[in-house]
This record gives C-alpha cells, sequence and structure tokens, in this order.
C-alpha cells in the first residue's frame, strides 16, 4: 500500500488565465489541481470546467468551502469536473450530508470538509464520522501565517489524534519544502502547496522540490 502522500497545487488566483497557465506548466509534478475559493469567487464555477479541460488527466479539486445548501453547491462542483468539493468545517451537519449524499451519487467523487475556523473538533468530528465523511483538510490559514501564527506540536497532535479516527487528512498553510519532515511521524494523505509553487521564480523546480522532499521523508511511491 502505497503511504507517500500526494501533492496538490491550489490555484489561489483571480484571474482564470493566469491559473491555466500555471496549471499547464506544472501538473506533471502534481496529483490533484485545486481551483482555490478565490478563483471560483473571482471566475465562477467555469473555472472549474476550465482547468477540468486543459488537465484532463488530473483530478480536480474545488474549493467551494460551501457553507450551506450543500446537495447544490456539491452538484454545481461535480457537473463542472471536478472530482473533489469541499465544505466548511461550519457548516451544519445537515449540510454536510447533503453533500456527501450527491457524491454517492457519482462514482468517485468525494466531499472533504475543510477544517478553517473549527474550534470544536473534539465534538464534531466524530459527527463527520458517523455521517460518512471520510477526508479532512487540516488548514492553518492564510491570515494566521501573516500574523506570524506557524505550525506546532499541538497542531500535529490534533492531525494525528484524527488520522487515528479514522479520517484522511490533507494539510495546508505555508507547506515548503522546508516544512515537511515536520510531518513525519504522521500518516498525512496530502499536502496542498499554493504559493510556495506558484510564486515563486521558477514554479516547476518549486513543485519539483515539494515532490522530492515528501519522496526523501516519508518514501516513494
Amino acid at each position: 500500500m502505497n503511504t507517500t502522500p500526494e501533492l496538490q497545487l491550489a490555484l489561489d488566483y483571480v484571474r482564470l488565465p493566469s491559473a491555466i497557465a500555471m496549471a499547464l506548466r506544472v501538473q506533471e509534478y502534481v496529483d490533484v489541481i485545486e481551483i482555490g475559493t478565490p478563483l471560483i469567487k473571482a471566475a465562477g464555477i467555469a473555472s472549474v470546467a476550465a482547468i477540468r479541460e486543459v488537465c484532463p488527466h488530473k483530478r480536480v479539486l474545488a474549493d467551494m468551502k460551501t457553507p450551506d445548501v450543500g446537495a447544490l453547491e456539491a452538484a454545481m462542483a461535480f457537473d463542472a469536473g471536478a472530482d473533489i468539493m469541499t465544505v466548511i468545517a461550519g457548516a451544519s451537519i445537515d449540510t454536510v450530508r447533503e453533500a456527501l449524499a450527491v457524491a454517492r451519487e457519482r462514482s468517485g467523487k468525494t466531499v472533504m470538509v475543510e477544517l478553517t475556523g473549527v474550534r470544536d473538533l473534539d465534538r464534531i468530528a466524530p459527527e463527520w464520522k458517523t455521517i460518512g465523511v471520510t477526508d479532512l483538510v487540516f488548514h492553518r490559514e492564510w491570515d494566521a501565517e501573516i500574523h506570524g501564527k506557524s505550525w506546532t506540536d499541538d497542531l500535529l497532535r490534533e492531525i494525528r489524534g484524527l488520522i487515528e479516527m479514522g479520517f484522511n487528512v490533507t494539510v495546508t498553510g505555508g507547506i515548503t519544502p522546508g516544512i515537511i519532515p515536520f510531518f513525519k511521524s504522521v500518516p498525512v494523505t496530502r499536502f496542498i502547496a499554493g504559493r510556495a509553487i506558484h510564486a515563486t521564480d521558477d514554479p516547476v523546480a518549486s513543485a519539483r522540490a515539494l515532490r522530492e522532499a515528501i519522496a526523501d521523508v516519508f518514501g516513494r511511491p
């Protein structure tokens, strides 16, 4: 069984042409291409369809961060070509359930719960497990990074606890080659990198370096 974490590219753009160009440049080195929430807000659900068209052999994630109307937004994402969509952790359990129901009707589709801002994981995580959630995104928020907050052992313990509950956990927030060894003790499913790839002078080399860092720490697939 392959336990090497995957690499996901976050296209946190507000202009679709720039996002398409970046996806085409680095797709060889990533497993999943994410249409970030800012891009979906700026360019609409058509941004998901556009990335699906130019990267037909990659899994595509629509980072909807759905807060309500779970069934409708899941259908929108999947109809546009997404393989995965996200529901925000603050959404009601009914919203998560409705999104999951749509995913189950369609082969190979996944709903992930995005943990941005959640403060009661001990209470809510067992509920997600009960209704069939399998995948979580553990997110150290962009704004938290701006204010100097970094990855800590406490956060690592939270990630380990979620994995021990049986969730697949994807990690995002300031992911660089240098931070990958910090996660060596936990079987993370996927790392998400955005600016560490697309905001560098050589995005292809940066994506390759991240992939190599993951392989060096967790082994090669």
